[in-house]
Order: structure tokens, then sequence, then C-alpha cells
């Protein structure tokens, strides 16, 4: 995960925080093998960007990076910005949220 939040940084991004599902569910007592991380980045300017053209879009912040295993293999997956906007009637918000998801998916595609 070191690599994506170098790689992350290089386009703008900061991870806000990381959350871990194995600790999370096992410090309420239930009984969870598998590593599962959610990981929300942001970059700050286009989160203003987007919370001063819709506030509402603010429920789609931050952008999420889960790491997880599956079958004894890593996987890596991301909330794609475009399928998350599609609900957005303005143009220029799913232009903006193609350009997040091209982004992020070299940061992921660099990171492996």
């Amino acid at each position: 995960m070191n690599d994506i939040t170098t790689n992350l940084k290089d386009i703008g991004f900061g991870v806000l925080g990381t959350l871990d599902f194995k600790n999370i569910l096992e410090s309420k007592g239930l009984d969870f093998q598998t590593e599962y991380k959610l990981m929300e980045v942001c970059n700050p300017k286009l989160a203003k960007q987007v919370l001063e053209t819709n506030p509402e879009m603010g429920l789609l912040l931050p952008c999420t990076i889960v790491f997880y295993q599956k079958n004894g293999e890593n996987w890596i997956s991301l909330a794609r910005p475009t399928s998350l906007l599609k609900m957005a009637s303005e143009e220029n918000m799913q232009f903006m949220g193609q350009q997040i998801e091209e982004k992020l998916i070299q940061v992921l595609d660099k990171s492996k």
C-alpha cells in the first residue's frame, strides 16, 4: 500500500484514512479471517470543485480503493467515479469523474 500512497501523491491525491475491516469486525467479536482494507482517497482541489458545483455530490466523496484477499490471491478494486457520477445531471461532473477514474486506474496499474 505504500507504493499506492506515493503514486497517489504524484497525481495530487492523498489518503484520508484506511479502514481495516478484519480488525474492526474482530474487535466487535466477529470472526473474519479475510484481509480487507478500504482506503479513502481524495484530491482536495477536485473535491472543492465538486462541492462548489453541487454540494449533494459530496455524498460520493471520497474515492475508495479496496484491498482484499480472495482464494489466496490479493485483489485491488476501485469504486469507479464514472459509475457513481452517472446520477449527476451536470455534464462537467461526469467529465470530471472520467478524468479522476483514469488517473486512479493509472496509479493502481503503476502500483502493481
